[in-house]
């Protein structure tokens, strides 16, 4: 509360002293015929009422202050209210003098009067109008029976002021505001403690009282709802949590009980492939560390080959053993995709994405000859037919470097004459003729060889030779009745 000083001397009026209508007609009465009997008393001692007023009236200064106006009198008034009759000044039934009217008069007295006027008073929103002499807005303030406090606020003709001030205005007002403060008390989580505030809402409170919230902090009531006296304010407040998206962390807090829920409170979306750690379904606690991966795909395309195949035909206007190429081959492309995973823009993983034939190959088409011909090669022996030779690779073997073993293949004993070769090239019981070796059967084979293209020269102990070289062989008639015209390897051919 704001406490009035001690009261002192000071003739200020500060409530209306109002004056009698009959004591104000007496008075007038009294003053008529006092001037009517000095002027009589004047005219009979020879016209000089001025010498006999000195003699008998002594005038007085005075002064008369009305709203704050002062002017100087000169009267021989005995009264306030005399005084005020003879200046032709009149009270307003709320007006407010420093004396009664019939207080009597001094030298050097000072009178005030302070004239009524309207002031508009509101009073936390509800108006009223007084009509009053005083000009202290305390005392107005006390006249209406309004008191304040030191949480109160104040306007003074439109100005905001401290409580406190009002008792020491300096000049009167036309316009008094007051706010009165009300008692809230703000629950924040497990403290709790009371405010007194002038407040319009919830939010305005919180702020005065210097209190944070963070977005997603819970209010209740609403920040925006208006305040009331007695009214608990309860604050819910979210749990700290760092966010790091995007190569930056985020320091934030969240009401959400799931991490997909806490990221979609900060305004954090998670699209396509993208993941936490933890997982966005785990539980939100307080001051976790939350990591958003972003991921992304990208497919890369490369090409291969597509190898052609050899196709072939029998063409019986062709010799046995020859070939031609009727249509040449060409690989074909493949378009190969990988699809490539970054997390957070780096490459993790690759993975095969499928595959698409961008242009088909084309196969070559060989054409080989189904036709025997019969020929003559001369030997020591004399001219021998044959209708098929192969340039083959030749050695030559015998019992002892078998240890001993002496029966082919075919159950025939090793002797000069017998000749291993791959039956697959030439079949078993073959006769053929080797130059410089001379004519042999194919009783025998060996293991797998370079190429199969070989043959071995058989002979007995006794009469060994050693073979190392490339020869010609030929097959000798009778034609078989079974010819594989398309043999495995087409080289080594004749003349390599």
């Amino acid at each position: 509360m704001i406490e009035p000083p001690p009261s002192d001397q000071d003739t200020q009026p500060t409530h209306p002293v109002r004056l009698p209508a009959r004591r104000r007609w007496l008075l007038v009465l009294i003053a008529i015929t006092a001037i009517s009997l000095m002027l009589t008393t004047a005219w009979w001692f020879g016209g000089r009422p001025s010498q006999f007023a000195v003699a008998t009236i002594n005038p007085m200064t005075v002064e008369i202050d009305v709203a704050g106006e002062r002017h100087i009198v000169q009267t021989t008034a005995k009264t306030i209210g005399d005084v005020l009759a003879q200046e032709n000044i009149t009270l307003g039934s709320d007006d407010a003098i420093s004396d009664p009217l019939t207080a009597p008069l001094r030298t050097g007295h000072i009178i005030y009067i302070n004239r009524a006027r309207d002031v508009d008073i509101i009073v936390d929103g509800e108006a009223q109008r007084v009509h009053t002499p005083l000009t202290n807005p305390y005392d107005i303030l006390q006249q209406a029976g309004i008191s304040l406090s030191d949480a109160d606020r104040v306007w003074l003709d439109d100005t905001e002021t401290e409580p406190g001030n009002v008792l020491l205005w300096p000049v009167s007002v036309l316009s008094i505001e007051v706010k009165h403060a009300i008692q809230v008390t703000i629950v924040d989580g497990d403290e709790t403690h009371a405010i007194e505030t002038t407040a319009e809402t919830v939010g305005e409170a919180l702020f005065e009282a210097d209190v944070p919230l963070y977005l997603t902090d819970i209010v209740s009531p609403d920040v925006s709802e208006p305040l009331s006296d007695g009214l608990m304010i309860h604050i819910d407040r979210a749990q700290p949590m760092t966010i790091a998206v995007d190569g930056t962390e985020i320091e934030t807090r969240v009401q959400g009980l799931t991490i997909s829920a806490a990221l979609a409170e900060a305004g954090i979306a998670l699209t396509g492939l993208d993941y936490t750690r933890p997982a966005e379904t785990e539980p939100t606690e307080p001051g976790m560390h939350v990591e958003v991966i972003r991921v992304t795909e990208d497919q890369e395309t490369s090409t291969e080959p597509i190898p052609y195949e050899t196709t072939y035909i029998a063409d019986a206007n062709m010799d046995l053993d020859t070939r031609e190429v009727r249509q040449g081959g060409q690989a074909g492309v493949l378009e190969v995709y990988t699809r490539v995973r970054y997390e957070n823009g780096v490459e993790v993983a690759r993975e095969p994405d499928g595959s698409v034939v961008a242009q088909e190959p084309v196969n070559e088409v060989v054409a080989y000859g189904t036709r025997i011909v019969v020929r003559t090669v001369d030997t020591p022996e004399g001219p021998r037919e044959y209708w098929r030779t192969f340039r083959v690779y030749a050695t030559s073997y015998h019992p002892a470097a078998l240890g001993g073993d002496d029966v082919t293949a075919i159950g025939m004993k090793l002797q000069k004459g017998v000749v291993g070769a791959n039956p697959d090239i030439i079949p078993f019981r073959t006769n053929v003729y080797v130059p410089g070796y001379g004519t042999g059967i194919i009783a025998d084979t060996g293991g797998a060889r370079s190429s199969p293209y070989w043959v071995d020269l058989g002979y007995s102990d006794e009469d060994w030779v050693s073979w190392s070289r490339y020869v010609d062989v030929y097959l000798l008639t009778p034609v078989p009745a079974e010819i594989d015209y398309f043999l495995p390897t087409w080289t080594p051919l004749r003349g390599h």
